[in-house]
């Protein structure tokens, strides 16, 4: 027999197991919630909660995120591990706490890099003004750069307070 014959089929995504509602229902007890209160958690009301776990309806991505971000879980394992077997959550609770680690480490890792980068554009600067201020006359081309070299500077500044609004927005996630 060979390895094309032993290997299960591939499933299509349609195929695929789906185990949202069961998940959310085995979650949402073992926490001890009831669906308002679960509800109340993650933004919802009681009754999107009741047909997420009948499975008359499915969350969206961003409720699917919501509700895997209260019980810990990322949103793959929520809807592909059954989580009836005590194993399959233990795992999937193991994993998201990895990946979370991952995820801080990188953005402490972005946090260095933007401080690292505003350190060195505020050098720059420093830099800069010292030569020009060391220029008796500067000719017409030092001035057209000096000119450029502000508009930069300028842009880099923006580009870094942007950065940073966007590590604040992001920083309450790994805090």
């Amino acid at each position: 027999m060979n390895a094309k014959e032993s290997a299960p089929p591939a499933l299509r995504e349609d195929q695929l197991p789906n185990y949202i509602a069961s998940n959310l229902r085995v979650l949402r007890r073992q926490a001890g919630w009831s669906q308002t209160e679960l509800a109340e958690r993650v933004g919802l009301n009681r009754g999107n909660i009741a047909s997420y776990e009948s499975g008359s309806a499915e969350p969206s991505i961003c409720k699917l995120l919501r509700i895997s971000n209260v019980f810990d879980i990322t949103t793959r394992d929520f809807t592909r591990r059954d989580f009836s077997d005590p194993a399959e959550l233990a795992l999937a609770r193991s994993a998201h706490h990895a990946e979370r680690e991952q995820e801080q480490a990188r953005f402490a890792q972005y946090r260095r890099r933007h401080t690292e980068l505003s350190q060195l554009v505020e050098s720059s600067h420093r830099l800069f003004e010292h030569k020009r201020a060391s220029l008796k006359k500067p000719c017409k081309e030092a001035e057209l750069l000096a000119a450029h070299y502000l508009q930069l500077q300028d842009l880099s500044r923006q580009l870094l307070h942007e950065h940073e609004q966007l590590l604040q927005e992001v920083e309450c996630q790994y805090s």
